[in-house]
């Protein structure tokens, strides 16, 4: 069954244990799942506008089949 999931935030989650913290993906475009690889800085200019990203990285705009009146 396909899906679409969306990933609304445009930087990681962090979480600190004891010392330490860890910065886990929360854009879905980390090559090192779960935790942040950097790649949401491409999301930081997206706006209100709606995209998916290929395996790539590159960005493609999706825009509402829903006629607008």
């Amino acid at each position: 069954m396909s899906r679409v999931v969306m990933h609304e935030s445009d930087k990681p989650y962090l979480i600190k244990v004891g010392d330490k913290e860890l910065h886990l993906c929360a854009c879905g475009l980390s090559e090192n799942k779960p935790y942040c690889d950097g790649h949401h800085m491409k999301t930081t200019d997206e706006g209100s506008k709606l995209y998916v990203y290929d395996h790539n990285g590159n960005r493609i705009e999706i825009s509402s089949f829903y006629k607008k009146e």
